[in-house]
């Protein structure tokens, strides 16, 4: 189940409501109803994305004022422009990077290569430390959307690395780019190297910001791109190693070797299934708790029921509750609005 936490909000918009902007009006133009101000209160990945793009237009500033100097907005078209126009992904990291270098001092990225592994890394310039935590991971998830834009689907990653040690996602999968997250010294993100050669058969929209924010939500609200994780486990729950490596096109040596050097190890690739596995029954059919908790091998419905919620926060029936409040005719309004949104930024 995708949900963001209050913490994240509050984060997110520190530079905004630093600026004279209303904490509450960017939550109402982000259809955003918060009820406990708390982190019992959670958004999703469209409306978390509207409320970037909403700050960065109240701002005019794709920094949404975590930085010491802004970008401006309608430089985030420029780039997604800059990576298509490339001739492999390698070549459009590093064309997206020297771009951000030569417009403004605020995001640094980074692509390190070993052997066998890919490091794209960012680094901002901030004036507190929580805001330079903050926006690093926001453009890190940005740089993940060029690649995705680049290579027109999902790009598998094998761990984020990310400097807040108390981040919420510790252990578990990083919400906008989907691998196992792990505290570090910078703030990453680390694929196959092999992956640098690959080329791009897409062309350009009219509006490039909507275009790879589209691809992006299909791949959040998609379980990360694996419309079934359930073909993962076998019916004792262990992690069938053939399936996974065969989805990302690796043998099944690189793949066991990936999850040993991951933190979460089989253990996390394990629970991160069963998360997906469990939300997407709870949200697509009517079957009692109890039942689904028998079907995921589960001795008793108590048991099943403490798992999800020390894995995402939320009871079974929260994650329906939200499931249905998101579908219920909300998301149509949200992706319009983003669709309008964008297409003023990219101008």
């Amino acid at each position: 189940m995708w949900v963001l936490p209050y913490e994240w909000l509050r984060r997110h918009t520190a530079g905004a409501v630093r600026q004279g902007i209303s904490f509450d009006s960017l939550m109402g133009q982000s259809m955003i109803e918060l009820q406990h101000g708390d982190d019992r209160d959670v958004v999703g990945p469209a409306q978390a994305i509207l409320l970037c793009m909403n700050t960065t237009a109240a701002l005019e500033d794709a920094a949404h004022g975590l930085a010491r100097a802004s970008i401006i907005p309608c430089h985030s078209a420029l780039s997604l422009n800059i990576a298509l126009g490339c001739g492999s992904l390698e070549a459009a990291i590093n064309a997206v990077a020297k771009f951000y270098e030569t417009v403004s001092t605020a995001a640094r990225f980074k692509l390190e290569t070993s052997q066998e592994y890919a490091t794209v890394s960012v680094q901002v310039d901030a004036r507190y430390d929580g805001d330079g935590l903050q926006l690093e991971e926001t453009y890190l998830t940005w740089l993940y959307m060029h690649c995705m834009y680049f290579l027109g689907h999902s790009m598998p990653v094998i761990d984020v690395s990310l400097r807040d040690p108390r981040h919420y996602s510790l252990g578990q999968r990083h919400l906008g780019i989907g691998a196992v997250v792990r505290a570090g010294t910078v703030t990453s993100l680390r694929f196959a190297r092999s992956l640098l050669g690959a080329r791009s058969n897409q062309q350009a929209g009219d509006n490039v910001i909507w275009e790879a924010l589209r691809l992006w939500l299909d791949h959040v609200q998609t379980s990360s791109g694996v419309r079934d994780p359930a073909m993962y486990l076998d019916k004792k729950g262990f992690v069938r190693l053939k399936e996974m490596a065969e989805q990302r096109n690796v043998s099944r040596s690189t793949m066991r070797r990936r999850l040993q050097v991951s933190d979460g190890g089989f253990r996390g690739a394990r629970e991160h299934i069963l998360v997906e596995t469990a939300t997407g029954m709870l949200l697509s059919s009517d079957e009692s708790v109890e039942a689904i908790s028998v079907e995921l091998g589960y001795a008793d419905a108590r048991s099943f029921r403490r798992f999800l919620k020390n894995a995402t926060g939320l009871t079974p029936h929260q994650i329906r509750s939200r499931g249905l409040s998101i579908s219920s005719g909300g998301e149509q309004r949200i992706v319009e609005r983003l669709v309008t949104v964008s297409a003023k930024i990219a101008a």
